[in-house]
């Protein structure tokens, strides 16, 4: 069995992610979600604005963090990121956030986005391109 497509994506603490005690606040983690799952999908060739033109949209139903370790103001952080499910409607990116230098795990994740259509908020099934995708890089 191969290995699902993993992005990796990098950034430093910013001294305003931080709080009081000078460790990374929690929620920050999921805005790192977004960053890499943005990369991720831009890799694949996935054009925001252009699916949106074309009434393809998704929201974030789901969001889940365990956090193992704390970053701190201008720590160097790797995100990877990759697809670990594809469903009718649905499709699942995990996470895992590392300081880069150590390679120390500090967190890990998943969201679960869902299809739908932009003007109904309604849920739809995923387009067959998108899902060929999405699939083809869950197991290339």
């Amino acid at each position: 069995m191969t290995s699902p497509r993993v992005s990796e994506s990098t950034l430093r603490v910013r001294f305003a992610e931080t709080d009081a005690q000078g460790i990374v606040y929690y929620a920050n983690y999921f805005v790192w979600f977004e960053v890499g799952r943005v990369n991720y999908l831009r890799e694949i060739g996935f054009d925001f604005r252009e699916r949106e033109r074309q009434g393809i949209s998704f929201v974030i139903a789901e969001a889940h963090c365990r956090y193992h370790a704390s970053a701190r103001f201008d720590d160097p952080i790797l995100i990877r990121t990759w697809i670990s499910q594809v469903r009718q409607r649905s499709f699942t990116f995990a996470y895992h956030v590392l300081n880069q230098d150590t390679g120390t795990l500090l967190a890990e994740g998943e969201t679960v986005q869902v299809m739908m259509d932009p003007k109904t908020f309604k849920p739809i099934p995923i387009p067959e391109e998108f899902r060929r995708k999405l699939l083809l890089e869950q197991n290339p």
